[in-house]
């Protein structure tokens, strides 16, 4: 099992968030949480990821519990928060090498350039980030997804702002990354219909 969340529990400022979720996500499985904005979607990611503790109930990854783990959850989970998290003043460049380093990743110039070419970004690589559309801003972050070796892609709002075409590039990029054994948990409030996958609403 990749992911697994048993009978979670939140509750904030004496109000009940999220009562007795549960779910099982397996190598290949795609699942998506469909729902409106402030239902809850963004909270179940930020509890997978142990930015928020959940009241009662249990997350584990790769069968292992998330405390225990904590500290190597990036090798094991990619997560892509609906916030870009970029730094406007840098360029697509800049930005991009920064977050490479962190994870200890160095790539050529060449390579960069073809994988900012998947969304058509090639161009604006040395662009501050600052003067881009929201859209373009969003792809950036989205091209995050060909650096990452996680086995585990947690995307909050993947869909939201892209064009047609991107979005189109974005669900062939999800779907092969599960055929090819990968698992998938993201949420939209729009209706997203990808290949094999299961909703949760």
């Amino acid at each position: 099992m990749v992911l697994e969340i048993k009978s979670i529990k939140l509750i904030r400022n004496r109000r009940l968030i999220i009562d007795k979720f549960n779910l099982k996500i397996k190598k290949s499985q795609i699942f998506i949480l469909v729902g409106k904005n402030g239902s809850g979607k963004s909270t179940i990611m930020d509890l997978v990821v142990g930015l928020i503790k959940p009241y009662e109930g249990n997350i584990k990854i790769l069968n292992h519990n998330l405390d225990e783990i904590k500290h190597l959850l990036r090798d094991y989970v990619f997560y892509l928060p609906h916030e870009n998290s970029l730094k406007d003043n840098l360029t697509v460049r800049e930005n991009l090498e920064i977050w490479l380093d962190l994870l200890g990743f160095r790539i050529s110039n060449q390579d960069l350039r073809l994988k900012l070419n998947f969304f058509d970004l090639e161009p604006y690589i040395d662009f501050p980030v600052g003067k881009l559309s929201h859209g373009q801003k969003k792809k950036v972050a989205l091209t995050k997804l060909f650096f990452t070796e996680s086995l585990l892609w947690l995307l909050d709002e993947p869909f939201n702002g892209i064009d047609k075409s991107s979005s189109k590039k974005l669900s062939l990029l999800i779907e092969n990354f599960a055929k090819n054994g990968g698992a998938v948990l993201l949420s939209s409030h729009i209706d997203i219909n990808l290949k094999k996958s299961k909703k949760i609403l």
